[in-house]
């Protein structure tokens, strides 16, 4: 699976993305930021960070209890911690992957597209209404006006957060 593919998907839904790296494409959205990752040419995966942070102990029991609640009800997406680099709060990544060993026919990949982003923003809009304090963003465009700006705002904030495919198999 290409990056070039992901790109032409991407840009045939008229979304606003940039590059995160050279196998990593970014989605800036209001309450998420998305990485289409083609690092592994037999995977394809669609991983996302939602902007609600834990600041405190209630909160990350909150967030503990709905990704378990999430993993253990839900068919997807896989939902995760995602410490931040200060290491004292903590953010929340939902990821789904597809195996493409053999590639994708376009149909396959539409239909990933659709299952997985319906999947991971459907948990998400279920978190903002059951965690509303961790909203914070309603009336903060900022993220999704330009796709190389949130390209730089994502990389600090998710340096110590992201999980590559590899290391998720270990």
């Amino acid at each position: 699976m290409s990056t070039e593919r992901v790109r032409d998907l991407l840009s045939s839904r008229d979304l606003n993305f940039g590059e995160y790296s050279e196998a990593e494409l970014v989605v800036p959205t209001r309450n998420a930021v998305y990485f289409w990752n083609t690092s592994n040419p037999q995977i394809l995966q669609v991983r996302a960070q939602w902007r609600g942070i834990a600041e405190d102990d209630t909160q990350f029991s909150a967030l503990v209890d709905e990704i378990a609640s999430c993993n253990s009800t839900r068919s997807g997406p896989k939902a995760y911690l995602a410490p931040l680099e200060d290491s004292s709060r903590y953010g929340l990544i939902a990821e789904c992957n597809v195996v493409a060993m053999d590639g994708l026919t376009q149909a396959q990949l539409d239909g990933f597209y659709e299952t997985s982003l319906s999947m991971i923003m459907g948990f998400f809009a279920d978190l903002e209404k059951t965690l509303p304090d961790f909203v914070t963003w309603a009336d903060d465009a900022e993220n999704t006006n330009d796709a190389g700006d949130a390209t730089e705002q994502a990389k600090p904030r998710l340096a110590a957060s992201v999980t590559t495919v590899e290391e998720d198999q270990e």
